[in-house]
C-alpha cells in the first residue's frame, strides 16, 4: 500500500518533469525558427546586405538545430534510449559557436535558446540517470562539429 503510493507520486513528479522539459525544448524550436525569422526580415530591409550565402545559411543551420533538438527530446521520452538523449546533448551543444559567432545579431535569442536547451536536457539526463561525463562530452562534440561547419560556410561564402 505504501510502495503503491510512494510509486504514485514518483510517476506524478516524473510526468511533470517530462512536461517542463518537452514545453522547453518546444520554446526553444520555437526561438530558434521566430529568431531566424526576425533577423531574416530585418536583414532583407536592407539593401545592401546579402542574405545568402551569409547570413541566410547560418539562420537556416539555427532553424534546423531547434528543430532537431526538440525532435530528439520527444523521441528520448518516447524511447528512452540513451541515443535519443546523447542527441539533445549534441544539438545542445552545437548551439554554443552560434552564441558566440552572432554575438552582436542573434547571440541574445540563441543564448537564450541554449539555456532552456540545457535545463530540458539536463532534466533528461536525471530522469533516465545518464552518465553526466558523457553528455558533457557529447555537448562539446557538439559545439565542435558545428563550429566547423559554420567555419566551412564563413569560407566558401567569401
Amino acid at each position: 500500500m505504501i510502495e503503491n503510493q510512494v510509486d504514485k507520486k514518483e510517476q506524478q513528479q516524473r510526468s511533470w518533469l517530462d512536461l517542463l522539459a518537452m514545453v522547453l525544448a518546444f520554446f526553444t524550436a520555437i526561438i530558434s525558427f521566430l529568431g531566424a525569422l526576425v533577423t531574416y526580415l530585418t536583414q532583407a530591409q536592407i539593401p545592401e546586405a546579402p542574405l545568402w550565402p551569409l547570413p541566410g545559411l547560418v539562420l537556416v543551420d539555427w532553424v534546423l538545430l531547434g528543430s532537431i533538438g526538440f525532435f530528439a527530446v520527444y523521441l528520448c521520452f518516447r524511447h528512452t534510449s540513451v541515443k535519443w538523449l546523447l542527441l539533445a546533448w549534441f544539438i545542445t551543444g552545437t548551439l554554443i559557436p552560434l552564441i558566440i559567432l552572432g554575438a552582436f545579431s542573434i547571440g541574445l535569442a540563441v543564448l537564450i535558446a541554449f539555456f532552456l536547451f540545457v535545463i530540458s536536457t539536463i532534466i533528461l539526463t536525471i530522469r533516465q540517470k545518464g552518465k553526466w561525463i558523457n553528455s558533457f562530452a557529447w555537448l562539446m562534440l557538439g559545439s565542435i562539429c558545428n563550429l566547423g561547419i559554420l567555419f566551412i560556410i564563413i569560407t566558401l561564402s567569401q
